[in-house]
């Protein structure tokens, strides 16, 4: 069976990593899979027997543009399938790509969901939730729709239940053992002794700005290591100089390897407005780091289950949130992660996803 992604770019970011992941764990339970990337923009290292392929369109795309790209993916796709092989199914990850795909009718082609709408389609006028609800209507009419969390799932249900051929849930996958191994080797960065940790790209989504605000109100004066990049990095530097803790905020870009950076931290923070399903905090969990997350849609409420509901915390409040913080830096206990190794390893996730190609019968 030979299996498609189709990806804006290659960057460490958090859909890549976890497409990229998905793509070894199917390769290594013996189908071909190959990576499609709109663009050369590349930071990860693939993984063994994963083809990419590039098809160097460096503009920018939008849904308003998306058609206009049609007629070259098509051709493109037609070069790299034979006769013998075809693609049972692509999976398209990035906004950008389903943009495209959804001008193409063929039930092959999955638009796959990994952010949430719900937060900005809560927030929009009426006249802007009716453009909204039309344009998303068009993007996924006639297709099968794989969302990465069970609140995604709910939203798309809830609006536009008539016009998918499915929608179903799928997990993104996790390789437990070698992320524990990974988190063995020497951080990359020099680290202060005490700090907690926030990783993402530094965008409004991230609301970034609210953690520093946090940090400013804690009664500890433990640093903030903070990994990644955006275009917000200035502000959020001048942000910390006005909160005057300038001197507890170290900024770092995005790495192959965060993961000894993620376990030395006595906490990782999440305080996003909206996720889909936020890899860190699995992350984080499964190397028995603490966490801390606002309960956004979607997703955190789904991963902090049972005696992990402790890490979730129902408000945007940094005064409320500084206090749950200070609350776990004095948590001594042992986390049990034995519910994240059952719902997210990278096994059991690939064999959903075959499951799903052979149902649905493509």
């Amino acid at each position: 069976m030979r299996i498609g992604f189709f990806l804006r770019d290659l960057k460490v970011e958090g859909v890549q990593v976890v497409t990229l992941r998905l793509a070894e764990t199917l390769t290594t339970m013996g189908y071909r899979c190959d990576l499609i990337t709109l663009n050369s923009d590349q930071d990860l290292l693939l993984p063994k027997n994963v083809q990419h392929h590039n098809m160097g369109l460096e503009k920018s795309i939008s849904y308003r543009t998306a058609s206009k790209y049609v007629k070259g993916f098509l051709s493109y796709l037609k070069e790299l399938e034979t006769d013998d092989e075809p693609f049972r199914a692509i999976f398209s990850v990035h906004g950008e790509t389903n943009d495209i795909i959804s001008f193409i009718d063929d039930e092959r082609l999955i638009h796959c969901i990994h952010n949430s709408d719900e937060y900005s389609y809560n927030n929009k006028n009426w006249f802007k939730k009716l453009k909204f609800r039309r344009r998303f209507s068009q993007k996924i009419n006639g297709k099968h729709v794989v969302c990465v969390s069970y609140g995604i799932k709910d939203f798309v249900e809830q609006y536009f239940s008539e016009k998918y051929l499915s929608v179903s849930t799928i997990y993104n996958p996790f390789n437990v053992d070698k992320i524990i191994e990974q988190a063995e080797q020497p951080p990359v960065y020099s680290l202060p002794e005490d700090y907690i940790v926030f990783v993402g790209r530094l965008e409004k989504q991230k609301n970034v700005f609210l953690l520093l605000e946090t940090i400013s109100k804690l009664k500890s004066d433990i640093s903030l290591v903070i990994i990644g990049q955006g275009k917000l990095k200035d502000k959020i530097t001048d942000s910390a100089k006005v909160l005057g803790i300038s001197d507890r905020v170290i900024i770092y870009p995005f790495c192959h390897n965060p993961y000894p950076i993620i376990k030395r931290a006595k906490l990782l923070a999440l305080t996003s407005i909206y996720e889909g399903l936020p890899t860190v905090i699995i992350e984080a969990l499964i190397l028995d780091t603490h966490v801390m997350s606002t309960n956004c849609p979607t997703g955190p409420s789904e991963i902090l289950v049972n005696s992990l509901n402790k890490y979730l915390i129902d408000s945007y409040d940094a005064e409320k949130i500084a206090n749950k913080i200070d609350d776990i830096l004095l948590d001594k206990n042992k986390i049990d992660c034995s519910i994240i190794r059952d719902n997210f390893c990278s096994e059991s996730i690939g064999k959903q996803y075959i499951k799903f190609i052979e149902e649905k019968g493509l």
